[in-house]
């Protein structure tokens, strides 16, 4: 299982953040949501050590939570990318769900645990705000060129 995805191909809310920066004087993002923003990179990486662990033996058959560590909501998680952008995290004010309608509903806590990953001698993701730094500039290019 995996959440609150993004990388470099497609759009994702990374990008749509990076692009909303450069035309929003502010910007209203939900706070009563909380996840775990999962760079794409580090999935695929535990992905194919999961599978070495397989075909060791080493990873049991089973469900595994792909998601970085930490939690932080789409408010902390935009304020994150607007520092990393150079812009002033304080053009981006928390709502709530209630503000934005969704086709489905959103759950308030949406955080997995990580056991599994370590049951198999896998080191889970690591933190998302790491994982955001050494993603950005990709993100960036992706999206600006």
């Amino acid at each position: 299982r995996t959440a609150w995805l993004y990388g470099a191909g497609g759009g994702n809310f990374v990008r749509t953040m990076i692009k909303l920066e450069g035309i929003k004087d502010t910007l209203d993002v939900v706070d009563d949501q909380l996840g775990q923003p999962t760079w794409t990179g580090d999935l695929a990486d535990r992905l194919v050590l999961l599978g070495l662990g397989a075909l060791a033996g080493t990873a049991p058959a089973g469900v595994y939570h792909g998601t970085s560590g930490g939690e932080t909501t789409w408010f902390g998680f935009t304020r994150e990318i607007f520092r990393l952008l150079g812009a002033d995290p304080e053009r981006v004010r928390p709502t709530t769900s209630e503000a934005f309608v969704r086709p489905a509903p959103r759950p308030a806590y949406s955080v997995l645990g990580h056991e599994r990953w370590k049951a198999a001698g896998i080191e889970p993701i690591r933190d998302w705000r790491t994982a955001l730094g050494e993603a950005f500039p990709a993100l960036v290019r992706a999206e600006r060129g």
